[in-house]
């Protein structure tokens, strides 16, 4: 059934919660923005009842919508109407006196809730395919919520959530870098056993080395043009450069054999995220310009991986804990450069120059 905007007359189904009722319609794509036209942003927020609109995060929800145009998925939007509202049933008793027809007074104010970066970012979807017009999105409305109400709902939507973990995104996800990721934790000999697929996070006792949203920053730096068609072959070089690597570090391999105790690697470095992607960016280069970069490799092994040490001081780890800044995955680069009596190319040169610069300073 399609939502009479005009008239202010909604089709939707009844429901009852805490004692109240609520209502929901399918709304259209296209008939969002024309309901909901209010704009709190501009006020205080105090009188707003939903966070500031986040402008970064519109681009990804719109990419996601375009990059799985056949089976993206959107929860339900929320909303709050300010006003006075009556719910028509089409049948007395049964399942039809909570199916029917919503009208909302036409001086009544919507007040998106819980959705507005969904809501926005249709919007912007829609704008570079009209297609998605006619598709439809569930919306939750509460009636007759004042303004201290609807701050409680909002407040009470985002009281509990618990944000899914990176490495179960991609888990659950069939992206071509998904795929490339899961098939390099699987497939690679060192990797294999040793990922961590679903916790947000490493606990201190942990078996897992590596998280596996860390594995995939760090591959796609090392594989930096993975799509539909390459990402096999890519996981493939991404695999033969991981377990040759991992071959020249032995601490990796005794942790791996629990020959390490799990408290005991944070004293290293190899441990990191900023590690793993220090490593990808290096082997990126050395694929490219060296034949021999396996043998090269092999130059890693008597680096000593404290953290103490003064190779990575200031570089990948300051003030008594790891940085997992851009420049500083460059400057542990230049690090392992060095070591391995390579050349700094241009922008490399540059990063460590103003690096010794500001060392000398201090």
């Amino acid at each position: 059934m399609d939502i009479i905007i005009s008239g202010m007359s909604f089709p939707a189904i009844q429901g009852i919660q805490a004692g109240r009722e609520y209502y929901i319609v399918m709304c259209p794509l296209k008939r969002l923005t024309k309901i909901f036209t209010f704009d709190e942003t501009e006020l205080a927020v105090q009188e707003r009842a939903q966070r500031v609109l986040n402008h970064s995060r519109i681009p990804q929800i719109t990419k996601y919508i375009h990059d799985n145009r056949e089976d993206y998925t959107f929860s339900s939007v929320t909303a709050c109407i300010d006003g006075d509202a009556s719910f028509t049933p089409i049948a007395e008793h049964g399942h039809g006196s909570k199916i029917g027809t919503l009208t909302v007074d036409e001086d009544a104010e919507f007040y998106l809730t819980d959705g507005q970066h969904r809501s926005a970012a249709i919007q912007k979807a829609l704008e570079e395919d009209p297609s998605l017009g006619n598709e439809t999105i569930s919306v939750v409305f509460f009636v007759g919520k004042n303004l201290e109400q609807r701050q409680k709902v909002f407040r009470d939507l985002n009281l509990y959530p618990v944000p899914t973990s990176k490495s179960l995104a991609v888990v659950y996800g069939n992206s071509a870098e998904d795929l490339f990721t899961k098939c390099i934790a699987t497939e690679s000999k060192f990797f294999d056993g040793v990922v961590e697929l679903s916790d947000t996070r490493l606990s201190k006792r942990s078996a897992k080395l590596f998280m596996l949203s860390s594995l995939q920053l760090a591959c796609l730096e090392l594989c930096n043009k993975v799509d539909d068609q390459n990402w096999r072959s890519e996981a493939e070089k991404a695999i033969r450069f991981w377990d040759a690597l991992a071959a020249n570090l032995p601490l990796w391999q005794q942790a791996k054999n629990h020959e390490i105790k799990p408290a005991d690697r944070q004293h290293y470095i190899l441990f990191t995220a900023i590690a793993l992607k220090s490593f990808a960016i290096l082997g990126r280069e050395l694929i490219a310009e060296h034949k021999n970069w396996k043998a090269l490799l092999k130059g890693l092994s008597g680096i000593n991986w404290d953290r103490s040490s003064r190779i990575w001081s200031d570089r990948c780890y300051r003030n008594g804990r790891m940085d997992h800044s851009k420049n500083s995955a460059m400057l542990t680069v230049n690090a392992l450069k060095k070591h391995l009596e390579l050349p700094l190319n241009e922008e490399q040169q540059k990063i460590e120059d103003r690096f010794r610069g500001e060392s000398d300073e201090q």
